[in-house]
Formats: structure tokens, C-alpha cells, sequence
């Protein structure tokens, strides 16, 4: 009995003099991936240094990384949200810092290539020592999500359905000239309480290889499918396109007014340009024939072998500009009719794209819009440093690109920092627009 009390003594004693261990503080630990993060260090020294370092590996097995170090306070706890780290990938205090400055480990100009959910690890790094782990889910969806694969009078997308006991607003997302579904994007505006439907318009099988004569009733189908489902309010349908997909979301609103109540058009075009092929093609077609004449783009310089690498991608926002200057009358001739828009608009552009001018290009559409005495809502957030890839924020920045269709690298500009920003302020923004247009 008596060693059984001495026992309980000593452990009692040890217990007032054993050091806390320095441990990290993350919340949330599961979140939708648009949510920011509360990121603390607790329980060491006063004004004692600490390294954070963040891991994840995409679906092609690329590890990605970043890190930051910081001094903590009199009290021993380092607040990541409000602290400028003291060396690191980043400079300013930012609780999202680490997510978005990852870059690739073996591959420095790798795109980050990650569907459906992801964990990051963040690992406590104390004198050189591992101390503590804390592992982050960041989910593109939300648990309660349906998901339809559409596949029927010649549409092909995806359409994603919260859990709702009411029908529901639906947002169509239109990708760029990449092609393909905007899968990603769409879920997590779904996880934002709207049906969304991601819907291909080529690249896909059953529809056009290439970005050529893609024709416009192909829209109009898909309005009439969405307005035949009892869980979706067919008067309430917003179009969210980005690029080459803002173009098109333009004409659809022009063609087809009434069926489109909000369009977030982000990195946008004033005209209309061609199809991807080397010969000169129309892009859209309606009933046969070209909607709109295109605009004429000046070839690209690909001597000595520019844009084969990613060291040497292309800038092509110079040719737009020079065909501006070249070709008035066909630029004119070109422009969308965005006066025949009874939506609402919300128009996303980056000064320093190099891709195309899109804050040139989205003044030209405010400009016309006010010219014509057009009536409707209209917004244009222009980011002056940003580049021409603004889409879900914290994920990690890219400023090259390799296009799957062009086969060659591009410039995309913007800083870093800046398109990050811009990615942030543009997506609260645009779900609150969509909410405010689609739900009152």
C-alpha cells in the first residue's frame, strides 16, 4: 500500500515540473477549401523561434511544399494570422500564407493537379526538431452533395445538387480553352448553397474535339433541361465563365436574355475571336453561321523556339493589343452586343494579364454598356497587379502554363501575392453577387 502511495507522489511530482511540449493550434481542421484558417503556436519559450512547414502530394505524386518561420511573443504563442513571419515563403502575416505559396519539389514549373478533397500536413518544426503534426482537410464539397452525370440530349456535364427541401437557384460554370469540365469550381460554389451545373462544351467525348463552331443551341438544350427538374428554379440561372467560357457566357446572355439572370464573367473578352485552329475558324455558330464576325489576332512570334519551355513561355496580350490597332474596323465589327444583356453583371480582370488585356477588355464592355444606355446591374473589379489566372483561392499560385491544346507554354502574369489577393476579394465577391441576383 505504502509503495502504491509513493508512487502516485512521484508521478504527481514529475507532473509540476514536466515542460509543456510546443504544439500547433489549427482551426478549423476540416473545412470547405475557400475558408480561411486560424493557425496558432502555443506553449513555447518567450520570443523563441519556430519553423511551420506545409506538405501535400497531387494525384501525379508531386510533392508540394512551403514554409515560414516566426518569433513568438512575451507569452510564448506566435499568432500566424497576425505575424509577419521572420524568413520564409511569404512576408506579410497571412493565416492562408503556407497554403498558397506551395510550390513544387522536383518539378519547379509542375501544376498543381489535385480533384476532390486534399489533406495539407503541417508539421512544427522547434530547433531543428519535428515537436507536432497537424493534419488539414480541405474539401471541395460539402458531405451533403448529389452529384449527376449528364449525359442526354447531347449535353455533357455535371450537375451538383446540395441538400435542399426547396428547389434550388442553378449557376451553369463554362471553363476556357482548356476545354473540359470546370468540375472543381463547380462543387464549391454548390457547397455555397445554388444547383450548379459544370457543363462541357468540347474536349469531352460526345462533343467537338476543339474549340471550333460550337453551336449555340447546344446552350439553349441545356436551359430547357434545367427548367424540366422539379428541384431546380429554371427562372433563377446564373453562368459563371472564365476566359475563353466569359466570352461565351457573354453571347449566351446576348442571344438568349431571358433564359439568364447573373453573369460573373471573369478574365473577359469584348469581342468575339476565332475557333483554335490554325486556319482561320469561327468559335460559335448559331443555326449554321458564325454568330459574330471574329476578330483577327497577329500571329505569335515562335522563332527560336519561344514557348517550347517553360522558361520561355509566350506573352500574347502584346498580339491582341497590335490587332487592335491593325484592324479597327474588324474589332468593331466584332464586339459582343452586351446592350441585349438583361442579366446582371459582374466582369473579374487582371492588370497585368498577359493572356489577353482583360481589364482593357472588360473597360471596353462597361464602356459600351454605358454608351448604349444599358439599364442593367453592372460591376467591373479590376485587380491592377493580377494576372489572367484568378479562380479558388489558396491554392497554389502558378504565373506558367502549359495549354493541353496549344502545346506550348504561356505567361499568364501577375504577381504571386497580388493574384492571390485578387482570387480571395473576386470569389466572396461573386458568390455574394450570385446570391444577391439569383435568391431575392
Amino acid at each position: 500500500m505504502f509503495s502504491k502511495y509513493l508512487s502516485i507522489f512521484f508521478i504527481f511530482l514529475f507532473s509540476q515540473f514536466a515542460i509543456a511540449k510546443p504544439r500547433l493550434e489549427v482551426s478549423p481542421t476540416c473545412a470547405l477549401m475557400d475558408v480561411p484558417l486560424s493557425i496558432e503556436v502555443h506553449e513555447l519559450d518567450p520570443f523563441q523561434h519556430a519553423t511551420i512547414k506545409a506538405e501535400i502530394v497531387d494525384d501525379v505524386g508531386e510533392k508540394w511544399n512551403s514554409w515560414a518561420s516566426f518569433e513568438a511573443d512575451e507569452t510564448g504563442i506566435i499568432y500566424v494570422n497576425a505575424q509577419n513571419p521572420i524568413e520564409g515563403a511569404y512576408e506579410e502575416a497571412d493565416g492562408m500564407g503556407l497554403f498558397w505559396t506551395m510550390k513544387p519539389t522536383l518539378n519547379p514549373f509542375a501544376s498543381f493537379k489535385k480533384k476532390g478533397d486534399f489533406e495539407v500536413e503541417l508539421k512544427l518544426f522547434v530547433q531543428g526538431e519535428t515537436v507536432d503534426i497537424k493534419n488539414v482537410q480541405r474539401l471541395r464539397q460539402s458531405f451533403e452533395m448529389v452529384k449527376i452525370e449528364v449525359k442526354e440530349g447531347g449535353l455533357v456535364g455535371s450537375l451538383f445538387l446540395p441538400f435542399s427541401q426547396a428547389p434550388l437557384p442553378v449557376i451553369i460554370v463554362l471553363g476556357g480553352s482548356n476545354g473540359g469540365l470546370s468540375e472543381n469550381r463547380a462543387r464549391l460554389i454548390a457547397s455555397n448553397g445554388f444547383a450548379v451545373l459544370a457543363l462541357g462544351y468540347f474536349g469531352l467525348e460526345g462533343l467537338p474535339d476543339n474549340l471550333e463552331n460550337i453551336p449555340l443551341e447546344y446552350f439553349e438544350r441545356a436551359f430547357e433541361w434545367l427548367s424540366q427538374r422539379d428541384d431546380i428554379l429554371g427562372n433563377r440561372v446564373g453562368i459563371y465563365g472564365i476566359s475563353r467560357g466569359a466570352e461565351l457566357a457573354l453571347l449566351i446572355g446576348c442571344l438568349f436574355p431571358e433564359k439568364v439572370q447573373a453573369i460573373v464573367a471573369a478574365l473577359p473578352s469584348y469581342v468575339v475571336f476565332g475557333g483554335l485552329s490554325i486556319e482561320r475558324v469561327p468559335a460559335w455558330q448559331y443555326r449554321g453561321e458564325p454568330l459574330i464576325p471574329d476578330a483577327p489576332v497577329p500571329r505569335c512570334d515562335l522563332s527560336y523556339g519561344k514557348g517550347q519551355n517553360p522558361e520561355d513561355p509566350l506573352t500574347i496580350s502584346t498580339s491582341y493589343l497590335q490587332g487592335m490597332q491593325e484592324f479597327p474596323e474588324d474589332y468593331a465589327a466584332a464586339e459582343i452586343p452586351v446592350e441585349k444583356l438583361q442579366a446582371s453583371l459582374l466582369l473579374i480582370s487582371g492588370g497585368d494579364d498577359q493572356m489577353w488585356p482583360s481589364t482593357l477588355f472588360a473597360s471596353k464592355i462597361m464602356d459600351r454598356l454605358k454608351a448604349k444606355q444599358s439599364q442593367i446591374t453592372r460591376i467591373h473589379l479590376d485587380y491592377p497587379l493580377a494576372g489572367h489566372l484568378i479562380h479558388v483561392p489558396y491554392l497554389p499560385v502558378e504565373t506558367v502554363y502549359y495549354h493541353p491544346h496549344g502545346k506550348l507554354w504561356f505567361s499568364m502574369g501577375g504577381f504571386p501575392c497580388e493574384n492571390d489577393l485578387a482570387s480571395r476579394d473576386s470569389w466572396l465577391k461573386l458568390l455574394h453577387f450570385f446570391q444577391i441576383q439569383l435568391c431575392k
